[in-house]
């Protein structure tokens, strides 16, 4: 359990159920993580990759004569396929972000043994050896009362930039959001305002992009996309 105390509230993050919990004057709910909030949004995107991604299992196992039982068990493989798929991407995205929180804190490691997180490694260190970089907090968990959500900051550096660590093939639009959201949990929580948003895309094939953003329209964007979220999830 990790746990914070701020403003005379308690915030408390399960990692085995990555479940965020507010107390405060006795009164415990349960909040929404930030990546929750942003589910709502459709992502078309996914969509077509998880049909491509069955369609190739069709197309790579399929052979002239199968039985109609055969077939069945091969529609049934490919059905399960884009989460098998998924679940190992965001395996590798935990591997990655669990290394970097480590380098930061001072905890000596190897690089890892999987080639895909060792290239995205190999690709945070170079971009955190080009200059001198001094943070102010790492992996921290925050949250934002009176909107009700929490989450947990991958990096804030010294100078206010907000950093966010992604693993994924491309920076999608929903990730400004996100830094959106971390932005304003941190002014309300942290009382510390970041300056600039950075997205900094660690390629499971070494490839490396940053692309810095301007908070103020991702902050006034989440702030709406919560009063969404709070519509389709009324409280019980």
């Amino acid at each position: 359990m990790i746990v914070r105390h701020r403003k005379g509230y308690t915030l408390t993050f399960d990692p085995q159920t990555h479940r965020y919990t507010l107390e405060n004057n006795g009164e415990t709910r349960v909040l929404p993580s930030v990546t929750r909030v942003l589910s709502v949004l459709a992502k078309p995107r996914v969509n077509t990759w998880a049909m491509d991604t069955m369609a190739q299992h069709i197309l790579d196992n399929y052979y002239p004569g199968m039985s109609t039982e055969e077939m069945i068990l091969l529609l049934q493989e490919a059905r399960t396929k884009p989460e098998g798929e998924s679940q190992k991407a965001a395996d590798t995205g935990s591997e990655v972000h669990d290394w970097i929180e480590g380098f930061l804190q001072g905890v000596p490691k190897g690089l890892p043994v999987n080639p895909k997180a060792r290239k995205a490694v190999e690709s945070f260190l170079d971009w955190w050896h080009r200059e001198k970089r001094d943070f102010l907090l790492s992996e921290e968990i925050v949250a934002h009362p009176p909107l009700g959500y929490a989450g947990k900051v991958d990096l804030v550096l010294q100078d206010g930039t907000l950093v966010d660590f992604k693993t994924s093939k491309a920076l999608y639009p929903e990730y400004r959001l996100q830094l959106g959201a971390y932005a304003l949990a941190l002014e309300w929580w942290e009382n510390i305002t970041p300056t600039r948003g950075l997205l900094v895309r660690l390629g499971k094939d070494g490839f490396l992009e940053v692309q810095e953003v301007d908070l103020e329209r991702p902050k006034q964007a989440f702030s709406h996309l919560m009063e969404v979220y709070r519509y389709l999830n009324p409280p019980s």
